[in-house]
């Protein structure tokens, strides 16, 4: 039997590379799809193996250019197996100082893509497929001057736990990855006086979008996976943690 065969759309984003480094170090056949061509051929540098690692330069905010997508798959691989989106936008401020125009761009981005791309390769799926997506605990529990980020990030979540209803009647798994903020090189000269030690390393995300992607989550359909390291929500009411002047 041939190896399995994904599309990653996002592939030029922060967690790609660790994701493509556990997907293909496993044998996995994949077709990496971005719009900026630069950082796409840097993949192909790094990563690429004709007929197993292959880039694609294509808009998925485009139903055409996500079809496109899908029907390279097919063409080079043979097979699709599945979709792991890591498309996204982020964008803090609050309510009266964010123009309507971030809330539509968070929902295309965070939103709306995902179902795009998850309709251009629903055709070419069957049965023991993966849709694989990403979401935050702010989703769930948002705070202040995150209004349009945690809007389109809850909207996500409401449509996989839908969608997994409809596609599992294919054999088909939609499940998404629920993650804090990930510690990666970027961030660290973004947001240098960030408490760290609350982040996930891409590595500990890539092994969970492995998980999902192979048959150990056979029982998942619809599952919202967590991957939180350290994160916590605080509250004064509750004073310092165990250990930190708490309770011992």
């Amino acid at each position: 039997m041939s190896a399995p065969a994904f599309l990653i759309t996002g592939a030029t984003g922060q967690l790609a590379e660790s994701v493509i480094e556990l997907l293909g170090g496993r044998g996995d056949r994949l077709l990496l799809t971005g719009r900026d061509k630069d950082r796409l051929d840097g993949l192909r540098r790094r990563h690429g193996v004709v007929g197993r690692i292959e880039t694609l330069a294509t808009d998925v905010f485009d139903p055409e250019g996500a079809r496109l997508a899908a029907e390279e798959a097919i063409r080079r691989f043979g097979r699709l197996d599945g979709l792991v989106h890591l498309v996204g936008g982020f964008r803090a401020g609050p309510l009266f100082l964010t123009d309507i125009g971030v809330y539509e761009r968070m929902l295309r981005d965070n939103f709306l893509s995902a179902v795009i791309a998850t309709q251009a390769v629903l055709p070419y799926l069957g049965e023991g497929a993966r849709l694989v997506y990403f979401s935050t605990p702010l989703a769930g529990e948002p705070l202040p001057a995150l209004s349009a980020y945690t809007a389109a990030k809850a909207a996500l979540v409401a449509w996989v736990r839908s969608i997994a209803h409809e596609v599992k009647r294919s054999g088909i798994h939609a499940n998404t990855v629920v993650m804090t903020v990930a510690d990666t090189p970027d961030k660290r000269r973004e947001r240098p006086g960030m408490n760290f030690d609350h982040t996930v390393t891409p590595e500990l995300v890539a092994r969970v979008v492995g998980f999902l992607t192979c048959e150990e989550s056979d029982g998942l359909y619809g599952s919202c996976v967590p991957v939180l390291g350290r994160f916590e929500f605080t509250s004064e009411l509750g004073g310092p943690p165990p250990g930190a002047g708490g309770p011992r």
